[in-house]
């Protein structure tokens, strides 16, 4: 995986975008990692692996049987 100074990979930010392409891209600040820049497809790709795995993990769940509603909907608003 190549590395980017936050600084090089801001004054070549399209030089950056064009890598990503190729594979993921880490961003350093002051030698440290700070982050991944990934093409689309990689993301997709890292997306969907993701999704199938936390549904494997619920359709496993040993709390498959419990006495509880599974069909009520969750509000983030807090209402």
């Amino acid at each position: 995986m190549r590395s980017w100074q936050a600084a090089d990979a801001k004054q070549n930010f399209g030089r950056l975008v064009d890598a990503a392409k190729d594979g993921p891209q880490m961003l350093l600040r002051h030698a440290e990692p700070v982050g991944v820049v990934l093409s689309m497809e990689h993301y997709e790709r890292l997306k969907t692996q993701a999704d199938a795995a936390f549904a494997n993990f619920l359709l496993a769940s040993p709390l498959e049987e419990a006495d509880f509603d599974k069909d009520v909907g969750l509000s983030l608003a807090g209402d």
